[in-house]
């Protein structure tokens, strides 16, 4: 069962704004996703960069709308609050689920040109903070990793997410299947109703 559905409202912290996609993100995501496609595939599942286009960018952000509606899925995509004109990354919480398990999936990504440089941390925070707020109150975030992205794991490390196994051939990665490292945040202040 999915969660209530979550408002569509927008994230800011000291240097990041981080708000939903719309219809006029679209060119700014697709540049984003072609321009990085190498270094993104390299760590994630994406897209084929033949099947990218300003009208698959659109097509995502109809989807992703309707999946935060159905509180299913959220994304947040990531702009730097002195330069809010490009996007440079995203936080996506899928498997959004209610009931017993009142958890949800994590991943992300930050541009080559400015990872290391704790965006994704500050990113990943602001985004747990308001799941695991009252409003959502979700009670469980997992994100899975590979074993060898050490600045992923710094991140989520920094975050409170603890390792709890490892997963053999979890992911279909650089066309193979990838052991990822499998993580897990709990909220403490999690209270039923």
């Amino acid at each position: 069962m999915p969660i209530a559905r979550p408002a569509r409202l927008s994230l800011h912290t000291e240097r990041l704004i981080l708000a939903p996609g719309d219809a006029s993100d679209a060119i700014e995501i697709y540049e984003l996703m072609l321009s990085n496609h190498a270094y993104f595939s390299f760590w994630n599942p994406v897209v084929e960069r033949s099947l990218l286009s300003a009208n698959y960018a659109l097509q995502l952000v109809e989807s992703e709308r309707q999946a935060w509606d159905q509180g299913e899925g959220l994304r947040y995509w990531i702009r730097l609050r002195h330069a809010p004109s490009s996007l440079i990354g995203w936080v996506k919480i899928d498997a959004l689920t209610a009931g017993a398990f009142h958890s949800g999936r994590v991943g992300y990504a930050i541009a080559e040109a400015h990872h290391r440089r704790g965006y994704m941390q500050e990113a990943l925070a602001a985004v747990k903070r308001w799941l695991f707020a009252p409003r959502v109150n979700l009670h469980r975030l997992q994100a899975s990793v590979l074993p060898e992205n050490l600045a992923s794991l710094r991140v989520l490390r920094h975050c409170d997410f603890e390792d709890i196994g490892l997963a053999r051939s979890y992911l279909w990665v650089r066309g193979a299947w990838r052991d990822h490292v499998i993580t897990q945040c709990i909220n403490s202040a999690w209270r039923d109703g």
